[in-house]
C-alpha cells in the first residue's frame, strides 16, 4: 500500500514538468544514497541543442521503499519515460 501512496506522489509532482514538447527526451532518475538512508527522485528533460534541466521532485526515507527494483519497473510502465536507478 505504501508503494501505491509513493507512486502516487511521484506522479502528481512529475505532471506539470512533463509537457511532451516536440524533440524533447524526458528521464525519471533515481538516486538511491544508501549511506544517508534516504532515495531521491529527478526529473529530468533536454531538448535536442538545449543543456539538460534537472528537478529535484522527491526525497523519501529508504524504509518506505521496500523494493526498489519493483518501485522501478512500475513508474516504467505507468509514465512511460525511461526510469534511471544511480
Amino acid at each position: 500500500m505504501v508503494e501505491n501512496e509513493l507512486i502516487t506522489e511521484i506522479l502528481k509532482e512529475m505532471t506539470p514538468l512533463f509537457k511532451r514538447a516536440k524533440n524533447t527526451v524526458y528521464e525519471l532518475r533515481v538516486v538511491d544514497q544508501r549511506y544517508a538512508g534516504q532515495v531521491n527522485f529527478f526529473f529530468e528533460w533536454n531538448q535536442v541543442g538545449r543543456s539538460t534541466i534537472s528537478r529535484q521532485i522527491l526525497t523519501v526515507p529508504r524504509r518506505r521503499v521496500k523494493d526498489l527494483e519493483g518501485l522501478i519497473t512500475t513508474l516504467q510502465l505507468k509514465t512511460m519515460v525511461k526510469v534511471t536507478l544511480v
